[in-house]
């Protein structure tokens, strides 16, 4: 199948066509990149999420253990290290999407057919760990401190930096410029953006609403019988709910991606000048073969 060229402009609904097609071309490569990559990641925060669950219905059905100290100050501690690997983990998701885009646009412009490989992956993503990890906190305060005034410039510089990690990565841009830069990108576009994002938000939700099931099977079945469920059970139904969801959550990284590219070729125009360029070369081409 002949590769997807992603820097084109896209309309909003060829964005979403050619997020798609994208996860169905790669589908194989991708999602064996992931497992090995995501999945050791997604088990570590779901034994911390199983512990915590556990512990939380044991309080509700035992409400004289809620009076005990000791649990709640290590329901509390779980409650936090659970939040902090969700947030890690949907990091690592961004941060691996990202780079796969990255080694999909290396491997069209320079004329590779191999399929995409774990290690290519994987060495974009520790290359731009560090620096990474740097932007995500700054971003992160940037949106928490915007929140604290009445939500909306939060909300305003939340969709303003989306572009900043395709930047870092897709790019090799700076931290300087990063910021400068997505907030370029976005201007003029700042609703256009934010309802793409919302419309992938949905999608993605929808369809993980399924991988949901069995844990809302095990959940309403606690309810009803007011047993505390097993711990296999638990497992489970959360390595099947969690597993699906970060698994689409790639596919919304992916299309952020895209509108990315998008909007870099609407301002740069790279792939018209280029193709103008190999234009104007041809005729030069054929003029020196007419002198041989």
């Amino acid at each position: 199948m002949e590769r997807i060229n992603l820097c084109v402009q896209r309309s909003f609904s060829d964005l979403i066509t050619a997020t798609v097609n994208f996860m169905k071309q790669e589908f194989v490569p991708f999602i064996r990149a992931f497992a090995v990559i995501g999945f050791p990641v997604i088990l570590i925060m779901l034994f911390l999420m199983k512990d915590l669950l556990l512990e939380m219905l044991n309080m509700s059905m035992t409400p004289q253990v809620n009076y005990d100290p000791d649990v709640f100050g290590r329901t509390m501690v779980r409650t936090a290290l659970t939040s902090l690997s969700g947030m890690l983990v949907i990091l690592w998701v961004q941060l691996f999407s990202i780079s796969y885009l990255r080694v999909y646009w290396d491997h069209y412009r320079e004329g590779i057919e191999e399929r995409i490989t774990i290690a290519e992956v994987f060495r974009v993503m520790l290359k731009k760990l560090g620096v990474y990890i740097v932007w995500s906190l700054f971003y992160g305060l940037i949106v928490l401190v915007g929140s604290m005034f009445l939500l909306v410039p939060g909300i305003y510089f939340g969709v303003a930096l989306t572009f900043g990690s395709c930047i870092l990565v897709l790019k090799d841009g700076g931290l300087g410029k990063i910021m400068s830069e997505s907030m370029a990108i976005v201007k003029g576009n700042w609703w256009r953006t934010l309802g793409y994002i919302i419309v992938l938000s949905l999608l993605v939700g929808v369809v993980a609403y399924v991988f949901q099931i069995p844990y809302m099977v095990v959940m309403f079945s606690s309810a009803f019988t007011g047993e505390i469920p097993g711990a296999y059970e638990i497992t489970f139904s959360l390595l099947l709910s969690n597993l699906g969801q970060y698994t689409l959550y790639t596919v919304m990284f992916v299309g952020i991606g895209m509108m990315f590219f998008s909007r870099t070729e609407e301002m740069e125009h790279t792939t018209l000048l280029s193709q103008i360029e190999q234009l104007g070369a041809e005729p030069e081409k054929k003029s020196d073969e007419g002198i041989d």
